[in-house]
C-alpha cells in the first residue's frame, strides 16, 4: 500500500492551518498539553514562531500532510547554553484519524537524524503515562523511561502522571 501522507518543514504561511490543527487535535485527546482551545497564540504570533522555528541550530519542526491537510506535527528544541547544547526536547502530535500509520515514527526519526547531525547526544520528552501507544512508539525508537512526574497534567481538576523519557544518541 502506498504511503498517503508526506512530511515537510512548515512555513510562516502555515500559521492559520497550524492553529486550526492544534484546536482540532486538542479536542480529540487528553494526551496533549492543551485542549480544544489550542495554542495561546494569534495568527501573527504563530507566523513569527514558524519563521524562527526551523533554524537548524536550536530548533527543528516538521509537519505531516495528507490530502493537503495537516495530520501531524513534530518539533525539537535544543539547549541554547554551552552546557546544554548537547540536549534536545522533542514533542509530537498526530491527528486521531491518522493514528497507527507510522506518521509519528517517521517524523521523530527525521528529527533524531537532524539532531544527531547537529551534535545532539541526549534527547528527552514527556508523555502521559497511560498513553501506551505513544510510549510504544518512543520505546521502539530507543527511548527509555528515566522518571515519572505524578502531577504533570491537570485536566478537569484531575492530575495525571507523565513519564520522562530519554534517548542517548
Amino acid at each position: 500500500m502506498a504511503r498517503e501522507w508526506s512530511i515537510r518543514e512548515p512555513s510562516p504561511d502555515d500559521a492559520a492551518q497550524m492553529l486550526a490543527f492544534a484546536r482540532r487535535i486538542g479536542g480529540e485527546t487528553d494526551n496533549l498539553l492543551f485542549g480544544p482551545e489550542g495554542l495561546p497564540l494569534n495568527e501573527e504570533q504563530e507566523r513569527q514562531y514558524l519563521a524562527n522555528c526551523s533554524d537548524g541550530m536550536y530548533s527543528w519542526m516538521y509537519v505531516a500532510e495528507a490530502d493537503g491537510m495537516l495530520v501531524g506535527t513534530c518539533s525539537m528544541t535544543r539547549g541554547r547554553r554551552a552546557r546544554a547544547m548537547h540536549r534536545a526536547e522533542l514533542s509530537a502530535a498526530v491527528a486521531k484519524s491518522h493514528w497507527s500509520r507510522g506518521i509519528g515514527t517517521a517524523m521523530l526519526k527525521r528529527l533524531l537524524e537532524e539532531g544527531r547531525a547537529a551534535g545532539v547526544t541526549a534527547f528527552t520528552l514527556e508523555v502521559r503515562a497511560d498513553n501506551a501507544a505513544a510510549v510504544h512508539v518512543y520505546e521502539k525508537l530507543g527511548f527509555r523511561t528515566v522518571g515519572r512526574l505524578e502531577r504533570f497534567f491537570r485536566i478537569n481538576g484531575q492530575y495525571h502522571a507523565a513519564l520522562l523519557m530519554e534517548l542517548d544518541a
